[in-house]
C-alpha cells in the first residue's frame, strides 16, 4: 500500500514537472520565433537556444505510470521536438535573405552527386544574381550577391565534401596564389599556365578525387565561356573578396 501510494505520488510530481518544463519549452519556442530577423547572427543565437530548449526537453523523467494526461504531454513535446528540427532546418537551409530553400542541394550533396549539386549550385546563383541575358555574373552582380547565402551554399559544400570544396577552401587557395591563372590551374579549371587553356565543363572530376576547391565552379558562374579570359580572372578576384 505504501508502495503504490509513493508511487503515485512519485508520478504527480513527475508529471507536474513535466508539464513545467513543456509550458517553458513552448514560451521560449514562441520567444524565439518572436525575434527572428535575417540577420546570420541572430541566426546562430535561435539555433543556440534551440538546442537548448532540445537538451531540456531530452532530460525530462519520463519513466512514470503512464496517463492519458501524461500521454498528451508526451505527444506535445514530441511534436515540439519536430517542430524544433523543422524550425532548425528552416534557419539553416531556407535563406532568410534571399527566401531561397537550399534543401535540395543539400539532398543531391549528401548523395554525392557532385555535378547535379554543382549545377543546381550554379542555377541557384544565377536566379539570385539576376543577370541580364548572359549565364554568368558581371562585376555588379557579383558585388551585391547577399553573404548570408553565400555562407549557406559553403556550408553544405564543405559538409559533405569532407572539408575539400567550397568558398572558403577556394579562398584560402586564392590568398596563397594571389594569381588567378595559378588560383584556376591549383583548383583544376585550367589545363596549362603557358597558354591559359580552360578545362572544359564536362571535363570536370566529379568526384572526390578532384582538385581541392574544385567545386563549386565560380569559374562558370562569372563567365568562363565568354572570350574575355582577362574578364573571367578579374571576376573570380572579385567574388573570392566577396566571401571575405
Amino acid at each position: 500500500m505504501a508502495y503504490t501510494e509513493g508511487t503515485a505520488i512519485e508520478a504527480q510530481i513527475t508529471l507536474a514537472e513535466t508539464q513545467k518544463a513543456s509550458l517553458v519549452a513552448q514560451t521560449e519556442l514562441q520567444a524565439l520565433k518572436e525575434i527572428m530577423t535575417d540577420e546570420q547572427k541572430s541566426n546562430y543565437k535561435i539555433l543556440e537556444e534551440l538546442g537548448q530548449i532540445k537538451e531540456q526537453i531530452f532530460q525530462l523523467p519520463f519513466k512514470v505510470v503512464e496517463t492519458d494526461s501524461q500521454t498528451s504531454i508526451f505527444k506535445s513535446l514530441s511534436d515540439m521536438q519536430l517542430h524544433l528540427s523543422q524550425l532548425a532546418a528552416e534557419l539553416t537551409l531556407v535563406s532568410h535573405t534571399t527566401g531561397i530553400d537550399y534543401r535540395k542541394l543539400q539532398e543531391l550533396l549528401a548523395e554525392q552527386k557532385w555535378q547535379e549539386a554543382d549545377k543546381e549550385t550554379y542555377s541557384t546563383m544565377l536566379k539570385i544574381g539576376e543577370p541580364e541575358g548572359e549565364g554568368w555574373l558581371d562585376d555588379g552582380e557579383i558585388k551585391k550577391f547577399p553573404r548570408h547565402d553565400l555562407y549557406i551554399i559553403n556550408k553544405l559544400w564543405l559538409q559533405y565534401s569532407e572539408g575539400k570544396f567550397g568558398f572558403s577552401v577556394q579562398q584560402r587557395i586564392w590568398q596563397a596564389k594571389k594569381d588567378c591563372k595559378r588560383f584556376a590551374y591549383k583548383v583544376g579549371w585550367l589545363a596549362s599556365l603557358a597558354n591559359s587553356e580552360w578545362v572544359k565543363y564536362e571535363e570536370y572530376i566529379f568526384t572526390l578525387d578532384a582538385p581541392k576547391g574544385h567545386f563549386p565552379s565560380i569559374s562558370r558562374l562569372v563567365g568562363l565561356d565568354s572570350t574575355n579570359l582577362g574578364g573571367v580572372q578579374h571576376r573570380v578576384k572579385i567574388f573570392l573578396s566577396r566571401y571575405l
